[in-house]
């Protein structure tokens, strides 16, 4: 899986989803609050809310592992601004949709109005037919008139409809497509957020994994002992030789994983012992073949 390519596509998604929801809490919160004469403070306050309500999902997995309680105030919030954000995209898109039903109305009596008009222009032809041929001719030119006058009518009616537009399954369904607008918008905004937080997780995961960092790890154990043997090291050589005594096993277990060098720095770095300490002890390593001479002076693991 592209894990960019993902993320960038719920970057898009939420982000569409945010401004969308946001120009909706807007609209809503400026009309509520136009009418106590604080409409830019509520509309503030509104988007305010509402770029909470997005981010905050995202917050709800971590917060989750270090405490639960706090989890569970966060998934609260988050739950109430959705309800009040589902409720102001409602508000906000039912205020179009009765404009849209409105015009779906005026589109109807439009066309009733060209029904009719029509119906009248056509009697109003055969009667100046009938005039005509009756010699009837003021009759006919003041027909004429009308009929000039109706079709006038005609047009304008026509050119009206034209500027109406027909939303006759937003008047019929209205509600419920509202409904479920408003809350796809809620729904798809969370999901894409708790995904987006998950992919930036698995990225984290895999670069980590990808480039481990390569340090010299020394056992809890061997620190512990160190920590306790230390100070009460002395000139004594009854007191040194418990010391190399205690440390030993220690100290060839680090270097036979690997994580310490078996050399004066080296146990020096890992163990802090003084130079005499760790000659002492890489030459009882050599005795018993763990290590061999090498690079004057120095010792390497022997070779199997």
């Amino acid at each position: 899986m592209n894990i960019s390519l993902a993320k960038a596509f719920c970057t898009l998604v939420l982000l569409s989803c945010a401004i969308t929801s946001a120009y909706l809490t807007y609209l809503f919160m400026y009309e509520l609050g136009s009418a106590i004469g604080v409409a830019i403070i509520f509309a503030i306050i509104g988007i305010t809310l509402d770029l909470v309500k997005t981010i905050s999902p995202t917050f709800i997995p971590t917060v989750a592992k270090q405490n639960s309680l706090i989890a569970l105030l966060l998934v609260a919030l988050t739950g109430a601004l959705m309800v009040i954000s589902t409720i102001a995209s409602i508000s906000a898109i039912e205020k179009g949709a009765n404009q849209m039903t409105v015009a779906t109305k005026q589109n109807v009596a439009i066309t009733e109005q060209i029904k009719y008009k029509k119906l009248e222009l056509d009697n109003l032809q055969l009667l100046s037919k009938t005039q005509l041929s009756a010699n009837q001719i003021s009759k006919a030119d003041r027909t004429a008139i009308t009929v000039s006058r109706v079709t006038d009518e005609l047009n304008a009616l026509y050119h009206a409809q034209s500027n109406t537009k027909d939303s006759s399954l937003l008047s019929q369904y209205d509600s419920k497509i509202t409904l479920f607008i408003a809350v796809s918008i809620e729904v798809v905004s969370f999901v894409m957020a708790l995904t987006l937080h998950s992919l930036n997780t698995l990225e984290t995961s895999v670069k980590s994994v990808s480039s481990p960092v390569n340090t010299t790890v020394i056992p809890p154990s061997v620190c512990q002992q160190i920590q306790s043997v230390l100070p009460s090291v002395s000139t004594d050589k009854t007191l040194e030789m418990h010391f190399v005594a205690s440390v030993m096993d220690d100290v060839k277990t680090a270097i036979l994983s690997g994580a310490v060098k078996p050399s004066y720095r080296g146990l020096k770095a890992a163990f802090g012992m003084p130079q005499e300490q760790s000659k002492h002890i890489l030459n009882l390593l050599h005795q018993q073949s763990i290590l061999e001479p090498w690079n004057n002076g120095g010792y390497r693991l022997r070779a199997t």
